[in-house]
């Protein structure tokens, strides 16, 4: 799990942009943006002081990160409680992550999850996958696959790729769902499209035996070539392994459509939210 910094403060500057404007906020904001953080976090303090939501956890990211201030997680687990409390997701998913890491916080397994659930429960898709690997694990809470597989669902909606592949991997072994190949390889498919060097390993894998789709070597072989690129070494071992059963033109085949192949990600897409 990692906190979402940087991009989260650039987030939350495009939330405010369609707010009514408020003394403070567009200066912090403009200093922040010219990497003049004691500028910002002089605007931003009295703001957070005040209570507001948005500012605390813009002042937590910034000890956080050590930005304008010396880097202090006890000050950023303050200020993100502060503004959790409140319920500010991206707030209580990063103090799901301290309580996890013990970082400015005693580690906590079970407050942990506790803000994880907090914002899983408004939608926020980081928190609802790392509460759907909570269930999986047994930390913090009991470990039940249906109450992972719940989660996982719910980013897996929002285009989580990881999550899609966790969804799509309990539907192919039955794990706390009814197996179903077809609905399997329909949520792996979605994460190897965003480009999951483990999705498009698995993918390869359903092609080459033939699960839930026609048995395709060379459609195995260029998932393979995908992952391979971003060094799965499982995928290396198996597109050398298939490469004995296929022709060489097959083989250049395979080889070209991974070349040629880019990656589907949703409208929104954002690498480090996920």
């Amino acid at each position: 799990m990692k906190k979402k910094l940087l991009n989260s403060m650039l987030f939350a500057f495009v939330a405010f942009a369609s707010c009514e404007s408020f003394a403070g906020f567009d200066e912090g904001k403009s200093a922040f943006m010219a990497r003049d953080f004691a500028t910002a976090l002089k605007e931003f303090q009295p703001l957070a002081n005040s209570g507001d939501k948005q500012a605390q956890h813009i002042l937590g990211m910034m000890y956080d990160e050590g930005q304008g201030v010396k880097q202090d997680y006890v000050q950023a687990a303050a200020w993100y409680k502060k503004a959790g409390t409140q319920g500010h997701q991206d707030a209580q998913y990063n103090l799901g992550v301290m309580y996890a890491q013990a970082q400015g916080l005693e580690q906590n397994d079970i407050e942990s999850a506790k803000w994880f659930q907090k914002a899983a429960s408004q939608g926020h898709i980081l928190s609802q996958f790392a509460l759907g690997r909570l269930y999986t694990v047994g930390r913090g809470v009991k470990a039940d696959a249906t109450s992972a597989n719940h989660w996982y669902r719910k980013a897996a909606e929002q285009s989580h790729y990881k999550a899609q592949l966790a969804l799509g991997k309990n539907y192919l072994d039955g794990n706390g769902v009814k197996k179903d190949v077809k609905v399997a390889e329909s949520w792996i498919r979605k994460s190897a499209e965003q480009g999951h060097h483990k999705a498009e390993y698995e993918l390869g894998l359903l092609y080459r035996d033939g699960i839930a789709v026609k048995k395709d070597a060379k459609e195995a072989y260029m998932w393979f070539e995908l992952a391979v690129k971003q060094e799965h070494v499982g995928a290396k071992q198996a597109a050398d392994a298939l490469a004995k059963t296929m022709k060489a033109e097959e083989i250049a085949a395979a080889k070209l459509a991974a070349s040629s192949w880019h990656a589907k990600l949703p409208a929104n897409a954002n690498p480090q939210a996920h």
